[in-house]
């Protein structure tokens, strides 16, 4: 349920860990290929059988990069419990990634993007989570249940933080219904007020859902190309920032465009631009950013604490009110009738879930971008 009342009493109980004194009593992971990795005690997240977990430690190393949310969470997980709480952002995935291949010893909880959960589910990275016994995994939505990769062979490795659409976002007083389709970003009425994004593979998608091919395995990358090289005389701009992409909207740049629904919310409802979004009939392309425990982890049980934390409704919510993404749990009734409005999708849009490009697809949309902004 969505307000667990377990979890608020656990500063009384809580005991906290403490450090073996015998050499050899536990061993914090660092071999290649992230380690073996409990906490203090050597417990690991599958070892805790009821709830709450009565033991864990005082401290949690976050990497997310929803920073505004991580701030906050910081503060009131870390008073709730009684935890010092740290977080480091970053700008790119393989940050992180790289020092999970290297050997944590440091990271406790990631929020991380589905594809880079799936290399890390493969390379055996992460541990697996109990969810069976956390009681917030019942207010994960089924729509990201039944889409996010965060399950192999039966078991759970992440839990989904948020759902993350690549709208069409357009300009309401500019166009008077939302646009149907991607063509309106080759429509030479628009030209000069159109933007698109500095990235390969969005992209490249988006040129394959205009084109009536699939995104994930597209059947003529030569058409890809051509579209976007037909495109780019009548583009404003591409955006490669998330700020430049929204202030291109805000400042009434550019009137039609890929933009995050995040960055979207923020320019409609806190910099008063008359924007909004939409997913054009041909398809528009959704992923989800998923809570890990990294193997290595040297406070894994307060990570899972954690983790069920941030997937309570009120908290999860708050992800939507500070940053504007749609949470992976429902949160209809925490919101106000207008902000209900805008994170409502149609059960009509053709949402397609961005599942890890194969190497060919990958290096394919690399070399079409680059064709493309060299043309």
């Amino acid at each position: 349920m969505a307000n667990e009342t377990n979890d608020n009493s656990s500063v009384d109980r809580r005991r906290f860990l403490q450090a073996a004194s015998a050499a050899g009593a536990f061993t914090i992971a660092g071999c290649l290929g992230g380690g073996g990795g409990g906490g203090g005690d050597g417990r690991v997240p599958m070892d805790i059988e009821s709830w709450p977990p009565e033991d864990y430690s005082e401290n949690l190393n976050m990497r997310n990069w929803y920073d505004d949310w991580a701030e906050w969470a910081m503060d009131e997980f870390g008073s709730e419990f009684d935890v010092e709480v740290s977080n480091s952002g970053f700008s790119s995935p393989n940050q992180w990634y790289s020092q999970l291949q290297a050997g944590n010893e440091e990271i406790d909880n990631i929020a991380a993007t589905t594809n880079w959960v799936e290399r890390s589910i493969e390379n055996d990275f992460l541990h697996e989570i109990p969810v069976d016994i956390m009681p917030a995994w019942e207010n994960v939505s089924d729509r990201i249940k039944d889409a996010s990769s965060y399950q192999q062979d039966g078991s759970v490795y992440a839990v989904p933080e948020s759902l993350v659409l690549y709208p069409l976002t357009y300009n309401e007083e500019y166009f008077d219904s939302a646009p149907d389709s991607w063509g309106v970003l080759w429509d030479e009425a628009h030209k000069d007020r159109i933007v698109m994004w500095d990235n390969a593979t969005v992209s490249c998608q988006i040129a394959a859902m205009y084109t009536g091919q699939d995104p994930i395995s597209p059947s003529d990358f030569d058409e890809i190309e051509e579209v976007l090289i037909q495109q780019k005389p009548l583009l404003k701009t591409y955006w490669g920032d998330y700020q430049q992409g929204q202030s291109l909207f805000v400042n009434d740049d550019v009137v039609a465009g890929p933009l995050t629904m995040g960055r979207t919310y923020t320019a409609r409802f806190s910099e008063g631009a008359p924007v909004n979004y939409t997913a054009p009939d041909e398809g528009a392309m959704f992923t989800s950013d998923l809570f890990v425990i990294p193997k290595g982890s040297p406070n894994p049980i307060t990570s899972l604490l954690f983790t069920n934390w941030a997937t309570q409704t009120e908290n999860a919510a708050k992800l939507f009110e500070t940053m504007g993404y749609m949470p992976g749990v429902d949160i209809g009734e925490e919101l106000s009738d207008q902000d209900a409005e805008f994170t409502n999708w149609p059960d009509d849009w053709n949402l397609v879930f961005s599942e890890t490009l194969s190497e060919d697809v990958r290096s394919k949309y690399d070399e079409i971008w680059t064709a493309v902004k060299t043309a």
